[in-house]
C-alpha cells in the first residue's frame, strides 16, 4: 500500500471509529448480529388495546379496502402521506395490544391474518404485503397454499407522542433526519423510543423504527384540536387532566356503552365518553362515522384516545343535555318546559341530522338508536344527533337493508321488522323518529307505566294510534298534548306534526317516508308555529324557546 493510500485509509478509519465502536458495543457485539428491531416492551399481557397506533404501509397497487383487509385496519382512519420522491403511501391506524409472541418475547403488537398463496415465501409476504413490518413470517418453515398465518406487526404506545407512534421499516436512502422531517418528529425523540439504535448516523434498510409523530420541533405548530377537521389522538394523560382524573362530580351521563364526563382543554368544554376496551366494536363504529361527518345537527368528534384498558371518545360539549331531560319531568332536572316553537325547531334539526347521514354522506348509514336521549340540545336549544355506537353502513339501492346479527336499539323505538326479522334500514331510523315526534307532542316516554296495571307498561305508539281513531282529531289530540304546554300551541300544527309521526310509524316500512320527504313539511310547520307565536303579542317566547305556563 502506498503512503497516500495508507493515510487515506487511516483518515477513513478515524472518521468512522465512533460508528464501528458503537456497533461492536451493541448487544451481540458485531455488525452481523445487530438486531433489526426489538418490539416495544409492555408489562401486562392483555387482549384489550393499550392505545391506537400507526403502521407505515406501501400500498403496492392495492386500494384502501384491500389494505384494510390485509392489515385488519379501519380504512376510514387511514392517512395518506407523500414522500419527496412523489410516491404516496399510507399511515394505517390500528389498535395496539400487549402480547406474548413466544416464551422469550413479549411486546406491543397488532395481529392480522394472511392466507398463503402459490409461490409465497416468508420474505416476500413480509416485503410485498406487510411493508417489511411483519415478525418472522412462517418462522422459516415451508409454506403451504391456503395455510392461514397469524401475522404479528410491531406497534407502539407513548405519552410523548401527541399524534401516536408509527412503526416504520427503514427504506433505501433514509436518514434519521429525513424520517423525522417526514413525520413531524425529531431525531432525538426517535432515538428515545429506539434505544437499540446506537449511532444516529447509521440506520440500515429493513430496520423497524418507532416514530413519535407530531412532537414539538423547530418548524412544527401545535395542533389545535378545535381548529382541525381531522380527529386528534389525545394521550391518556391529556384526557385524565381534562376530566380531573374522571372525577365523579364531572360525570354527566351513563349508558350501556360507557360513562360521559365533562372536561376542559384550555378554555374549551369537551365531553369524554369512557368505554371499556371490550366495547371496541362500538368505539370503532362511532369513530368511523364521525370522522367523516361534519354537520351542524350532528355532534362533532374532536378526538380519541386509548389506554388503561379503556377507550375514549372526545366530543364537543353540548351544553343543555338531552332532549329527554327537557321533555320528561324537566323541572326536576333543572330545565324549563320547552315551548311549542322550540319543539318544532328541535324536530326539524333532528330530522336534518338524520337525513344527512342517510342521503348526503358518501356512504349511507343507519343510526339504529334514534331516541330523545341521543338528541342533544345546545345553549340555543338547537338539536344535534349523537351516539353513533350502533351505526351500520348500508348500500344505496332501491331496497337498502342490512340483516343484524342481534337485536340492537332501545325498546319503544324499534320497528316491527327489526324485532321480528332483525332487518335494519334507513326506515328503521324513520320509525324511531316518529316516536321522537310523539314525545315532543305528548311529553311522554316511549314506554309509559299502565295506570290500570302498575307492573305493566304500554307504548307511546299505542297511545298515539288510539288518539287517531276518533273523528274529531283535534279534540282527541288535545287530551294527550304535553300538560306543560298548557294551552299554548296551535292545534292545527299539532295535528300536522302528529300526522307526520303516524306516517313515520307505519308498520310496513314501504309505507314510511324518507327523511328527505319529511323535511319540507316540518319546515312549513315550524314557520307556521313561529307566525302563530308572533301573533300572540311578541312576548319573547319565540326566542326563549321555553314555556312559562301562561
Amino acid at each position: 500500500m502506498s503512503k497516500h493510500g495508507f493515510l487515506f485509509f487511516l483518515l477513513f478509519f478515524v472518521q468512522h471509529l465512533h460508528t464501528i465502536i458503537s456497533l461492536l458495543d451493541s448487544p451481540g457485539g458485531s455488525l452481523a448480529s445487530l438486531p433489526e428491531w426489538q418490539p416495544m416492551p409492555c408489562k401486562s399481557v392483555s387482549v384489550n388495546p393499550l392505545c391506537s397506533s400507526y403502521l407505515y404501509v406501501t400500498p403496492e397497487g392495492r386500494n384502501l379496502s384491500e389494505v384494510a383487509s390485509d392489515f385488519s385496519g379501519n380504512a376510514s382512519l387511514f392517512q395518506r402521506i407523500t414522500r419527496l420522491s412523489g410516491s404516496e403511501d399510507l399511515l394505517v391506524n390500528v389498535p395496539c395490544v400487549c402480547e406474548a409472541i413466544n416464551a422469550t418475547m413479549t411486546g406491543l403488537f397488532h395481529d392480522t391474518n394472511y392466507r398463503v398463496k402459490d409461490g409465497d415465501m416468508g420474505d416476500i409476504i413480509n416485503s410485498k404485503t406487510f411493508s417489511g413490518l411483519a415478525l418472522n413470517v412462517g418462522d422459516g418453515q415451508i409454506l403451504h397454499k391456503e395455510e392461514k398465518l397469524i401475522i404479528h406487526l410491531p406497534c407502539g404506545c407513548s405519552s410523548t407522542a401527541p399524534e401516536g407512534v408509527l412503526s416504520y421499516a427503514v427504506q433505501d436512502g433514509d436518514t434519521l433526519g429525513n424520517i423525522a422531517s417526514l413525520f413531524r418528529s425529531s431525531w432525538k425523540d426517535i432515538l428515545d423510543l429506539n434505544p437499540r439504535v446506537a449511532n444516529p448516523d447509521f440506520i440500515k434498510p429493513g430496520w423497524i423504527l418507532f416514530i413519535p409523530m407530531g412532537v414539538a420541533g423547530p418548524s412544527n405548530k401545535k395542533i389545535d384540536p378545535f381548529q382541525t377537521e381531522r380527529p386528534v389522538i389525545f394521550s391518556l394523560r391529556a384526557i385524565e387532566d381534562a376530566t380531573s382524573n374522571f372525577d365523579e362530580k364531572r360525570k354527566i351521563g351513563e349508558g350501556g356503552y360507557g360513562s360521559v364526563y365533562l372536561g376542559f382543554i384550555g378554555t374549551h368544554e369537551i365531553a369524554v365518553k369512557k368505554m371499556k376496551a371490550s366495547k371496541s366494536k362500538e368505539f370503532f363504529a362511532e369513530l368511523k362515522v364521525l370522522c367523516k361527518i361534519h354537520h351542524i345537527n350532528v355532534v362533532e368528534l374532536i378526538g380519541y384516545a386509548a389506554g388503561d384498558d379503556h377507550l375514549y371518545l372526545v366530543y364537543e360539549y353540548v351544553q343543555n343535555g338531552s332532549l329527554s331531560e327537557h321533555l320528561h319531568d324537566p323541572l326536576l332536572k333543572g330545565h324549563q318546559p320547552l315551548s311549542w316553537t322550540a319543539r318544532t325547531q328541535i324536530a326539524m334539526d333532528s330530522a336534518r341530522g338524520i337525513e344527512y347521514i342517510h342521503d348526503h354522506t358518501k356512504t349511507c348509514y343507519v343510526h339504529r338508536d334514534i331516541k330523545t336521549s341521543n338528541i342533544l340540545l345546545d345553549n340555543g336549544l338547537r338539536a344535534k344527533v349523537a351516539d353513533f355506537g350502533l351505526v351500520k353502513l348500508v348500500q344505496r339501492s332501491d331496497e337498502d337493508e342490512c340483516l343484524a346479527t342481534r337485536l340492537v336499539g332501545t325498546p319503544g323505538y324499534l320497528p316491527p321488522e327489526s324485532v321480528l326479522e332483525l332487518h335494519m334500514t334507513t326506515k328503521s331510523d324513520v320509525y324511531a323518529f316518529g316516536v321522537v315526534l310523539a314525545e315532543l307532542i305528548t311529553g311522554l316516554r316511549a314506554l309509559v307505566r299502565d295506570n290500570k296495571e302498575a307492573n305493566k307498561t304500554k307504548s307511546l305508539i299505542s297511545i298515539m294510534r288510539k288518539a287517531f281513531k276518533p273523528e274529531d282529531l283535534e279534540s282527541s289530540l288535545e287530551t294527550i298534548v304535553d300538560p306543560y304546554l298548557k294551552d299554548n300551541y296551535p292545534i292545527e300544527e299539532v295535528c300536522k306534526l302528529a300526522n307526520i309521526s303516524m306516517w313515520c310509524l307505519s308498520e310496513d316500512p314501504l309505507h314510511r317516508p324518507e327523511m328527505r320527504e319529511v323535511m319540507p313539511i316540518l319546515a312549513q310547520i315550524h314557520m307556521a308555529s313561529i307566525e302563530w307565536e308572533a301573533s300572540l303579542g311578541g312576548d319573547g317566547e319565540v326566542f326563549s324557546g321555553v314555556s312559562n305556563g301562561r
